[in-house]
């Protein structure tokens, strides 16, 4: 099948829609949880693990995939990617054993792993300077749009259809991606034919982790979404043990951060032509570092004061996601993919080491003390590593 020339302004946006459905595709599956359990009459710890799992090989495939779309180009990974999810999905939806649904949900993973990294990896070739942290910030709008929209539709499907229905319609839906993206994504200009290796592979990260600059945003991009998956963990802890809200309410709470994400990504995209990124980073990374204070303070003594942090934080998210990711895109033209996979993968491993890590330390500390302690670690870092973050050959804006 021949693919069609588009615009730049319109792959950004078929990148966008891409991975909002990567997005969409993770996030769904949390309402259905409990049908999940009962349909396989399995143990919820081992429903868990499906969740577990699929964001643990969503970050290993970061660091699989970078190298590859650097020396085999961003279609060569992405339509197989796709392709996988239709396959995968079509299984989760006809298994009536509870291993190969998680076979197939582990596919799954793998398959989605790689489209907000080709996603991303685009968007930097495509665009320059202020262009590119725009479009950056619109990759990153779409992307946050997506948890606050999954659960809703996640339990209006399974309601109907039950969790079949769920992986019949993502099945459908990246079938269409599959077509589109067949048509439309740019066929990859690779400047000579490379071949894989461990050895090149290898390279590429030493080159990643050889930057101080890159290093920085590693770093700071762990502890910052180790804090939030800390937070969002805790919260429904919190909502239900010492508000007394309903299961209902506490879904409905979570709106609000969703959308001041949204917001924090507007934010960016519409200020960061503005200020130099090194600047933005540092403010960005005080603000956080204050509303992860506000929420250590106020969790448990007012609900207004508790959400306030919270939408701060929420707005910090929308803005430092995107700007890490530039800046990231930035600092290595070269071998952006990889540079990109590593971002993705540490993005994802600080997620899944903050619920655990931080329920540790809830069990030993009050939460006033261990979000204090997050936020002031958080602070420190951001102020050690700005050196690091200004030197640098070139500027980053």
């Amino acid at each position: 099948m021949r693919s069609v020339k588009w615009s730049a302004a319109s792959i950004l946006y078929l990148a966008c829609i891409s991975t909002f459905f990567a997005s969409l595709n993770q996030n769904i599956y949390a309402p259905i949880i409990p049908l999940i359990r009962d349909a396989f009459h399995v143990s919820m710890n081992l429903v868990n693990l499906s969740v577990s799992l699929f964001l643990f090989v969503t970050a290993i495939m970061q660091i699989v995939l970078g190298p590859l779309v650097d020396i085999k180009g961003a279609r060569f990974v992405l339509i197989p990617g796709i392709l996988l999810i239709v396959v995968s999905s079509v299984g989760c939806a006809v298994t009536h054993h509870f291993a190969v649904f998680l076979l197939f949900r582990v596919l799954q993973a793998a398959g989605t792993a790689a489209i907000p990294l080709v996603a991303a990896t685009t968007i930097g070739s495509l665009f320059q300077g202020s262009q590119r942290g725009k479009a950056m910030g619109t990759y990153q709008m779409l992307l946050s749009a997506a948890p606050a929209a999954a659960p809703v539709l996640g339990g209006y499907i399974g309601d109907r259809y039950s969790y079949p229905g769920i992986f019949w319609f993502l099945a459908i839906v990246s079938a269409i991606l599959l077509l589109t993206n067949q048509l439309y994504f740019p066929k990859d200009q690779l400047i000579e034919k490379q071949s894989v290796h461990i050895r090149k592979l290898l390279n590429h990260y030493g080159a990643v982790f050889a930057n101080k600059t890159g290093n920085s945003i590693l770093i700071l991009g762990f502890l910052f979404f180790f804090v939030y998956f800390a937070v969002i963990v805790y919260l429904p802890v919190l909502l239900t043990d010492y508000y007394h809200a309903s299961l209902q309410t506490v879904g409905l709470l979570y709106l609000p951060m969703a959308g001041s994400t949204i917001a924090g990504s507007m934010i960016f995209k519409h200020l960061q032509a503005r200020i130099p990124l090194k600047h933005f980073c540092l403010f960005g990374n005080i603000v956080a570092v204050g509303s992860i204070l506000l929420f250590a303070i106020t969790h448990s003594l007012t609900l207004i004061g508790m959400f306030t942090a919270l939408v701060i934080y929420g707005i910090c998210i929308g803005v430092i996601t995107p700007l890490y990711a530039t800046m990231m895109a930035n600092e290595f033209e070269h071998n952006r993919g990889s540079a990109l996979g590593m971002f993705h993968f540490i993005r994802y491993m600080g997620m899944a080491a903050g619920p655990v890590i931080s329920g540790l330390l809830l069990a030993e500390m009050d939460a006033v003390t261990v979000f204090a302690l997050l936020g002031a670690l958080f602070g420190l870092l951001s102020l050690a590593l700005w050196p690091w973050l200004c030197k640098r050959d070139h500027p980053i804006s």
